[in-house]
């Protein structure tokens, strides 16, 4: 077999094979094809149209309507992660700011000057430094 044959065998795969469903990054293994992202859009066009016509009927606000629920792919599993690494880190620096520990120090972001750079919290990675604020990078 040679490699240009093995090429079009691989081009030719459905879209719902393991292959194919590895490329668009399907994390959760439900591996779609294009029919049935298709019909996930369908079902979400005719809840949009029922809301529409449940407005035209009662004059009150549609009930909530959910979309489909689609495969995860890797990107969402990042970005999921990612999100609940930036709440952990927000819940954290929220309970220094209840704890009092933090208090009279300068918050991330102020641009007076007038805080310690070492107060800041090394648990908050992502927190900007007052002496980082305003500098142009170095080169």
């Amino acid at each position: 077999m040679t490699v240009r044959r093995l090429k079009v065998l691989i081009a030719g795969l459905p879209s719902h094979s393991l292959y194919k469903t590895r490329l668009r990054g399907i994390a959760d293994g439900q591996r779609w094809g294009d029919e049935t992202y298709l019909l996930a859009f369908i079902a979400d066009m005719l809840q949009a149209q029922y809301g529409v016509a449940y407005v035209g009927v009662t004059n009150k606000q549609p009930p909530q309507m959910t979309p489909y629920p689609r495969p995860e792919t890797e990107a969402d599993v990042s970005r999921k992660a990612e999100e609940a690494q930036a709440n952990a880190r927000a819940e954290d620096y929220l309970e220094l700011l209840s704890s009092g520990a933090l208090a009279g120090q300068q918050a991330p972001g102020q641009m007076s000057g007038t805080g310690d750079p070492g107060l800041i919290p090394r648990s908050l990675p992502d927190a900007v430094q007052p002496s980082q604020e305003a500098r142009p990078p170095s080169e």
